[in-house]
């Protein structure tokens, strides 16, 4: 018996060393199954920039982005939407890339950079906001699905009811989500260049009906929307999004790439999806994409568009919520992405959470707060530095962060001018600042 047992470990030690691997490396290997929902992402399972490009850029595109170009038709003519799109996107490029170049720089997603500058309680916070915040939308947008489905499909059977269509649809998100970023990955490559390329032919079919592109130049909206205000409408549709840049990027191979994804993924997919709302809507007077194709008598291409531009957001949604709570619960994270989309699917079905969305702007209001803590804390505060040789070195908490969150949150709240989003972002990136420098948290004193 005895020779047994040495003869197994000797040929599973074999076995290990001929993979590349070793029994040292059980933890990286379980944590390879976890998508590294706790640890960072290592080196060796980082992908190019094509591959977090693609998965960034299908989180930008979304039926959310399709609408701010259909309000932006209201009152701007096609030179305004352009400028607005572009600085509103600028805008959230900036944004999303510190808080992505962190995450690929220390490989951690958004809420496990949070433990440095919230604590190690403290954080937990953080992660449960993200969780309900982009939970929350998985449901909604679920819901949404449907309803949209059975408007496009009004006498197509049970299949488009909105309550089925509603829980299919989230059942058929959840599929990707489910499988990490593997999942997001594989989807992204073929979601993304075929929304591209429908988004295209459907919104030149829409010019067509006008005169074209110089038909649609033409038309003078009657609204009285600002530039500003279109800028506002742009990064406000995906502030909340940006702070999450960094479940993505966190497989970056470096800071430069991750920029480089956050930057196609926003400046490329994001106002492409805006500006097809825009002139879609313009001459259509119809501002929903999908239902103008389907109009147009482009009723498959229709239908592949919002199916994949709901898909390319909703697993995002869904995936952030799930890294959000494996950081809270000791749960495998595709256990924990399955509990939660099954739930969310099964309520975005039954409409439930549609009466929650006005709770989900608040928590929207105040995710940016919590993102300027971790840019003020990493590049102001700790200067890059997040090399620890264990979380012991962490306090719990840092009161600090809490105070700076939460008046930031009540300035974004309150201030009635600029973009709420933004003003809570910098008003807790300078107050943590202000704060860390009159009563500093030092990292040592748990193990004093």
């Amino acid at each position: 018996m005895k020779l047994h047992i040495i003869y197994f470990i000797i040929r599973t030690e074999a076995n290990n060393i001929k993979g590349g691997k070793t029994l040292g490396n059980e933890k990286e290997r379980l944590q390879t199954g976890n998508d590294y929902a706790t640890e960072r992402v290592p080196l060796s399972e980082r992908k190019s920039i094509a591959s977090v490009a693609l998965v960034a850029s299908g989180f930008c595109i979304a039926m959310s982005g399709l609408f701010t170009g259909a309000a932006m038709a209201a009152g701007l003519n096609v030179k305004q939407a352009l400028i607005s799109a572009f600085m509103g996107n600028l805008i959230l490029s900036i944004y999303g890339g510190a808080i992505g170049a962190a995450g690929a720089r220390e490989g951690l997603s958004s809420s496990r950079l949070a433990i440095y500058s919230f604590g190690k309680e403290g954080f937990k916070i953080v992660s449960l906001v993200l969780a309900l915040t982009m939970g929350g939308w998985f449901s909604v947008q679920s819901g949404f699905f449907g309803n949209t489905i059975n408007a496009m499909f009004p006498n197509a059977g049970f299949i488009t009811q909105p309550n089925f269509a509603g829980f299919w649809g989230g059942m058929l998100m959840l599929l990707t989500a489910y499988f990490g970023y593997k999942g997001l990955d594989a989807l992204s490559k073929v979601a993304v260049p075929a929304i591209l390329i429908l988004g295209t032919y459907g919104a030149f079919a829409a010019m067509k009906s006008v005169g074209g592109l110089a038909g649609a130049i033409a038309i003078i909206p009657h609204g009285d929307t600002t530039i500003s205000a279109g800028i506002v409408m742009v990064v406000g549709s995906f502030a909340a999004g940006a702070s999450a840049q960094a479940d993505i990027t966190r497989y970056s191979k470096d800071a430069k790439a991750a920029w480089i994804a956050t930057i196609i993924g926003y400046m490329a997919a994001n106002t492409f999806i805006i500006i097809a709302g825009y002139l879609t809507t313009l001459s259509t007077g119809i501002g929903d994409l999908p239902k103008a194709m389907l109009q147009l008598g482009l009723g498959l291409p229709a239908l592949l568009v919002l199916i994949l531009a709901q898909w390319t957001t909703n697993d995002n949604n869904l995936y952030t919520s799930s890294l959000g709570l494996a950081n809270i619960f000791k749960m495998k994270k595709s256990k924990i992405t399955l509990a939660i989309g099954v739930v969310g699917s099964i309520l975005g079905g039954l409409g439930v959470a549609d009466y929650f969305t006005g709770w989900l702007n608040i928590l929207g209001i105040g995710v940016p707060p919590m993102a300027g803590i971790i840019m003020a804390d990493y590049y102001f505060v700790r200067k890059q530095n997040y090399k620890f040789k264990d979380e012991s070195q962490i306090p719990k908490w840092n009161i600090n962060a809490l105070i700076a969150w939460g008046i930031g949150s009540l300035i974004g709240f309150t201030l009635n001018f600029g973009i709420a989003s933004l003003n809570s972002l910098f008003a807790s990136l300078i107050i943590y600042v202000i704060l860390m420098k009159l009563k500093p948290i030092h990292m040592e004193q748990e193990m004093n």
